[in-house]
């Protein structure tokens, strides 16, 4: 609470100072005030816009500028003499942004209540330590509850982007060729073999010792291509777990040994999905080819 009175203090100093240049700038006796005034909202006026300007035009929606300059002038000519309001404003901002990513992620907050909540909580003459305590255990668990739900909405929240970009005209084209690549290579070369998760597969040099696990980590030679023979990505002695890396590939490093050398062929779905990867010329949905090589097992 103290910290927040201070940055209240702060904000409400800075206000100040704007509201006392607002104040001798209308009776003209000090230009200096003036030219702080207007170069103090001119300057931020413009980096705002600057950032606004920028932003993409389904933001601009829920962020229009008349509302935006209504917040700020809320602020900036309220009677700075009021502590206790400036403080409450902070607060409020505060609780607005907590309450904004529960309901983001589709958890209802029924904001009547939570205020009538807090203002009689706050209203109480006297607050124990174990009312408290009682308080913050029950809100742990309920935030814990809310913590899983939120987890559990942008998991299907990103589960359905995945989707939707997998059914993309890139992504079907580049899924049909990844496939009809496999099904080619496999036809010439009988010693490629497929998991069930639908990885092929060729054992180069089979190694020795105990395999790395799921739970392992091994360093790796390998190097990455695309079905037209674009490298991709290319590294020697790196280490990897096969819990950090896209499926397809940790699959497959969780079996190798100390000495495996494999040439692996990863569907998209076992890559990086229908986002692939821009910055690295990979596509949606693209087959992977990797020329991998387990120098070490930790």
């Amino acid at each position: 609470m103290k910290k927040i009175l201070m940055a209240c203090g702060v904000a409400a100093a800075l206000i100040g100072a704007a509201t006392s240049c607002s104040n001798s700038s209308s009776t003209g006796a000090d230009g200096f005030s003036d030219s702080l005034s207007l170069t103090f909202g001119e300057v931020n006026g413009l980096r705002l816009a600057s950032d606004y300007n920028q932003l993409p035009a389904s933001e601009k929606t829920n962020l229009k500028r008349d509302d935006i300059l209504r917040g700020i002038k809320q602020v900036v000519m309220t009677d700075t003499t009021q502590q206790g309001y400036l403080s409450g404003l902070n607060i409020g901002l505060q609780l607005a942004g907590q309450l904004m990513r529960y309901e983001e992620a589709g958890i209802k907050i029924d904001r009547a209540k939570l205020y009538e909540a807090y203002a009689k909580a706050f209203s109480a003459d006297s607050v124990s330590a174990e009312q408290l305590r009682e308080a913050q255990m029950t809100m742990q668990t309920l935030s814990q509850q809310a913590q899983e739900r939120m987890m559990k909405f942008y998991e299907e929240q990103q589960k359905a982007e995945e989707e939707a970009a997998m059914n993309g005209e890139d992504a079907k084209a580049n899924g049909e060729a990844g496939e009809a690549y496999i099904k080619a290579q496999m036809e010439k070369d009988p010693s490629i073999k497929k998991t069930e998760s639908g990885v092929a597969y060729k054992v180069v040099a089979e190694g020795t010792g105990e395999p790395v696990g799921k739970n392992g980590a091994a360093v790796v030679n390998y190097k990455g291509s695309l079905i037209d023979g674009t490298v991709f990505d290319q590294n020697d002695g790196i280490q990897f777990s096969p819990g950090n890396v896209v499926p397809g590939f940790g699959e497959m490093l969780a079996q190798m040994k100390k000495g495996s050398h494999y040439i692996i062929m990863i569907p998209g779905s076992l890559a990086y999905g229908g986002k692939g990867v821009p910055q690295a010329g990979i596509g949606p949905n693209a087959t992977l080819i990797f020329d991998l090589e387990v120098t070490e097992v930790k």
